[in-house]
């Protein structure tokens, strides 16, 4: 009993914090799609084209790969470079906090940012 005693917090400390890093990886790893495809969006509808994006395209692509995610704790946020002209550039930047239910552990969130840089074709 002791020893179950001694050893038992500690397991429960790795698998809940192993399960914790795999959702946030699998986050992290959304995100990283979710800016490419809105960044491939921006980077075909820019001044030239016949629709142009708007940071609210972006935002509303780059929400529907980012299932899983926490609710109401995503950023989305998109630059141009110098304009949305051909030859400027377009950055798309996500970041999402993801609260932790880690036990014996002070750590409350997690905060996975990643972003995509590509230059406007039309």
């Amino acid at each position: 009993m002791i020893e179950v005693a001694l050893v038992l917090p500690v397991y429960f400390l790795m698998v809940f914090g192993i399960i914790q890093l795999c959702f946030v990886l699998f986050g992290y790893c959304n995100a990283t799609y979710a800016c490419r495809q809105a960044t491939r969006f921006a980077a075909l509808h820019g001044a030239g084209s016949t629709y142009q994006a708007t940071s609210t395209d972006l935002q509303n692509i780059a929400k529907q790969y980012l299932w899983g995610a926490p609710t109401g704790q995503v950023t989305v946020t998109s630059t141009w470079s110098p304009d949305n002209n051909p030859g400027s550039t377009i950055t798309v930047t996500i970041s999402m906090v993801y609260p932790t239910v880690i036990p014996f552990s002070t750590l409350s969130h997690v905060t996975v940012g990643t972003a995509a840089v590509s230059p406007i074709f039309q």
